[in-house]
């Protein structure tokens, strides 16, 4: 599964999802993409998302997810279970 998620430093959304990245510790699955850093980021991302500059943009296997809470809950139902560290008994 290839995961960018598309979003730039200032942009409370796009905090909120990669603090939620940082506390599911999946941060190394994902690709960043800073918008307004990278030209070319940027037109990736008009290409994939019908020439909307929207962040944060969660692009899954080629297909955009757009709003802060569905992304931060796609992430813990499909990806979070997966990849959380064993806990201690």
């Amino acid at each position: 599964m290839k995961l960018d998620l598309y979003q730039y430093e200032s942009c409370r959304y796009c905090d909120k999802v990669r603090r939620h990245i940082d506390k599911l510790g999946i941060k190394h699955l994902i690709n960043y993409h800073d918008t307004l850093k990278d030209p070319e980021a940027k037109k990736r991302l008009l290409t994939i998302n019908d020439d909307d500059e929207q962040v944060p943009c969660l692009v899954i296997d080629g297909k955009p997810m757009l709003e802060s809470d569905d992304i931060i809950k796609w992430l813990t139902e499909n990806i979070g279970a997966a990849h959380a560290p064993a806990r201690k008994i």
